[in-house]
């Protein structure tokens, strides 16, 4: 009983300073996508190709993430956050500079910053959360990442018509650097228990091992392929949102922010929503499915949407594609953290967050693609929808076996 108290503080405090965390490195993740309507011109692009940049970071974030459970038990997950953002920062200073070719190089940056703090923050969760919350504290951590989205939609269109796009992105690398220092008091709490030895990097057989474990079970294996579909369509929806908003539905650059930010907004009240429903049902792999079935509708009535559309009507759609294809990542990674053997959370979670990364990945270059031959944004979405409604029939008939 005198532990108690101990390990309630452990966990609450784990709870704030990660959603804090992942509320900042979303906005270094993110703020490329909502700055390209001001830079675009300054790179001579077209405001869409931003695609490019994003895959270019989850390309890097999949490297990234590979073997970091291992890292993290070996540097501590708090120090390996630390790392993380910092290199992160350093992507988005590199960002500031301008130039095609270092928007390239930061894009590389920040994806390697950012592939490892999901596997960090998971292996810490795992650890302090009481096993009846799991869902519900995965998707209050979660809700950082549309709350980052939000702050970058509202913020960051404003900070480049008053400053520049360049000291908008030079702030948020100064926010993210201000963030890893904050967070070392924590290290005497989370990195207790790092695991000894010379060599830093995983082998090949730690890297290869929980995905192997993660492919042969039953629910994990279809729970990899709807997370693939779900980030694909959360990176279409938070990286081209304010582009389409601008370019297709004819909007101001402040309103598109605006539109954003409710989408994701939307997405946090979703995420933690989503996980109180996956605690108190007991089954996260029936949720997960629901949620593709309501994404697939709200892309597809997306797909219908014109410049003659009211506002109101552009918004009321944007906010139930955000509640869902914003909400579903908390219960997701909770489902996976929880079917991973003790003490194994983070190699579980990063074997399933390579598929996730895959997703988010592949989508914005298919959905340029798709804009580039149809000139229209409204097939990608249809596209999308249709990819999310197929994983989700399977997952949810693996889930009612």
């Amino acid at each position: 009983m005198p532990a108690a108290p101990t390990d309630l503080r452990r966990y609450l405090v784990a709870l704030a300073s990660l959603t804090l965390v992942q509320v900042v490195s979303t906005m270094v993740f993110n703020q490329a996508s909502v700055l390209a309507p001001a830079a675009a011109a300054e790179f001579g692009v077209a405001a869409a190709d931003i695609a490019y940049y994003v895959s270019i970071v989850y390309l890097a974030a999949m490297i990234s993430t590979v073997g970091g459970g291992t890292i993290t038990r070996r540097l501590g997950p708090i120090r390996f956050i630390q790392t993380g953002l910092a290199v992160a920062a350093l992507g988005s200073f590199v960002f500031a500079t301008g130039g095609l070719a270092m928007a390239a190089l930061s894009a590389f940056i920040v994806g390697l910053g950012s592939g490892p703090l999901t596997i960090a923050s998971s292996h810490i969760l795992a650890r302090v959360s009481p096993p009846r919350l799991a869902n519900v504290t995965f998707s209050l951590k979660q809700s950082g990442v549309p709350v980052g989205f939000a702050i970058c939609g509202a913020v960051l269109p404003t900070l480049a018509l008053d400053f520049g796009w360049r000291w908008a992105a030079a702030a948020v690398g100064f926010l993210t650097i201000a963030a890893a220092i904050a967070i070392q008091p924590l290290r005497a709490l989370y990195d207790d228990e790092r695991v000894g030895g010379a060599a830093r990097l995983p082998t090949l057989a730690e890297i290869f091992e929980p995905l192997q474990l993660a492919w042969r079970d039953p629910i994990l294996r279809p729970m990899c392929f709807i997370g693939m579909l779900f980030s694909a369509t959360q990176a279409i929806v938070v990286n081209f949102t304010v582009v389409y908003a601008v370019d297709g539905l004819k909007m101001s650059y402040v309103l598109a922010g605006a539109l954003l930010s409710a989408a994701t907004v939307a997405g946090a009240f979703g995420r933690i929503f989503w996980g109180a429903l996956a605690d108190l049902l007991r089954r996260p792999s029936a949720v997960l499915a629901g949620i593709g079935a309501i994404i697939a509708i709200a892309a597809t009535v997306m797909s219908f949407s014109t410049p003659a559309w009211p506002t109101t009507a552009v918004y009321i759609v944007c906010t139930i594609l955000g509640g869902t294809a914003v909400g579903w990542n908390g219960v997701f990674i909770a489902e996976s953290a929880s079917r991973a053997p003790p003490g194994r959370a983070a190699e579980f979670t990063g074997a399933t967050q390579l598929f996730v990364f895959c997703g988010a990945l592949l989508s914005p270059l298919l959905f340029r693609t798709v804009l580039a031959i149809t000139g229209v944004y409204e097939a990608g979405y249809l596209l999308l929808a249709a990819g999310v409604a197929t994983a989700s029939f399977f997952l949810g008939r693996a889930a009612l076996r």
